[in-house]
């Protein structure tokens, strides 16, 4: 399987990539790309953010920027499944969890400030999943909620099939 996972903060995986008793853990079934809304923002010195379209508290993360880091990576809009990880998702539960594992690829949009700007989540991702009935401060941790409970669902379904 490949997660794609765009972030502010790719950075903020690096244990799960770098760490040796980590890395081995994920063995190569699981493929694990980085991307950073930064490195391919349409805006001056890395914006990324700007008030709510139509109004609001906070600040959100650009349509635009979301929309130039997937076309960067995949040329457009990709056919395979893109999740948006906000509060307003569709809980994460261990149904979803086996069918997001049944995916062969898988695009995670994590997101910062009061999240995306909604036309994210109603244009560019197939998808919205929350990983609880509350806001964290950005939405690395729900990525790597989602990556680890993925993981662990399919090395189990591969230990099953390996055991006579």
């Amino acid at each position: 399987m490949q997660l794609d996972v765009f972030t502010l903060v790719p950075h903020a995986f690096a244990w799960l990539t770098e760490q040796r008793p980590v890395a081995t853990v994920l063995g190569t079934e699981l493929d694990l790309r980085l991307f950073s809304y930064r490195d391919t923002t349409p805006l001056r010195a890395g914006q990324v953010d700007d008030e709510p379209y139509g109004g609001g508290a906070g600040m959100v993360l650009r349509v635009d920027v979301v929309a130039s880091a997937l076309d960067a990576a995949y040329g457009g809009t990709p056919e395979h499944r893109v999740i948006a990880l906000t509060p307003q998702g569709r809980q994460l539960t261990q149904d979803v969890v086996e069918e997001l594992a049944a995916e062969d690829t898988l695009t995670l949009l994590s997101a910062r400030f009061e999240g995306f700007d909604e036309r994210v989540v109603q244009h560019l991702a197939s998808d919205a999943i929350s990983i609880g009935p509350y806001v964290l401060s950005n939405g690395d941790l729900p990525a790597m909620v989602d990556h680890g409970k993925i993981d662990e669902w399919r090395r189990e379904q591969s230990r099953r099939r390996t055991v006579p």
